[in-house]
């Protein structure tokens, strides 16, 4: 009966684990960097095409009110960058759990895919870390540009400047961006390799 019971703990043990591991990947899949990113992108595509309209009128009040359609872009992108904040928050909660789970010894696959997806969320979200106060930086560099246009005393030099200031600092941003990417495809093929790995577990 001894014997019996240890077995029966043991695997126990192992179903507990992989249950826990399964948990984790669910919330990591409901909490998804990579849409953010993406939005946010798209929004810096957008801002161009913004910049260009907010330029078409008669005078440059509505940058004096920030009433020009830059000032909504920036909007938008801040509270994309507020979710960011939130899912980075959820990410280290869940890297966390995945190394406080106790493996058995056959479940050395499954261990060592948890720990890439650690090491994984470990990077994306040291990147975050950093990437999501420079953003602030930018967009509040961006606000301070607009509004400085409705002013009466900016002239022809000073749109310049503030145009080239600001191209600049978004090109600082690159650098978190291809980091990002690279982490992010690391750790979607690591997460589908364990929710393969959990899904041939259930089959046997």
């Amino acid at each position: 009966m001894f014997l019996l019971s240890g077995v029966a703990l043991v695997m126990g043990g192992c179903g507990n684990a992989s249950a826990e591991v399964e948990d984790q990947m669910e919330t990591l899949e409901e909490s998804s960097i990579q849409q953010d990113l993406q939005t946010l992108i798209n929004y810096e595509d957008q801002l161009q095409e913004d910049f260009e309209t907010s330029l078409e009128g008669e005078d440059l009040s509505n940058f004096a009110d920030s009433s020009a359609e830059v000032f909504t872009n920036v909007d938008e992108r801040s509270a994309i960058l507020e979710n960011l904040r939130e899912t980075t928050s959820t990410h280290e909660s869940v890297n966390q759990e995945l190394q406080e789970i106790t493996f058995q010894e056959d479940e050395a696959e499954i261990e060592e895919t948890v720990s890439s997806i650690s090491e994984n969320l470990g990077s994306i979200n040291g990147t975050m870390e950093s990437f999501i106060p420079q953003y602030e930086e930018v967009l509040d560099a961006e606000r301070s540009y607009y509004n400085s246009l409705g002013e009466s005393s900016a002239d022809y030099e000073d749109f310049n400047e503030g145009l080239e200031t600001v191209n600049e600092q978004h090109e600082s941003l690159d650098e978190h961006y291809r980091s990002l990417n690279e982490s992010l495809t690391n750790l979607e093929e690591n997460k589908n390799h364990a929710f393969e790995l959990l899904s041939r577990e259930d089959e046997s």
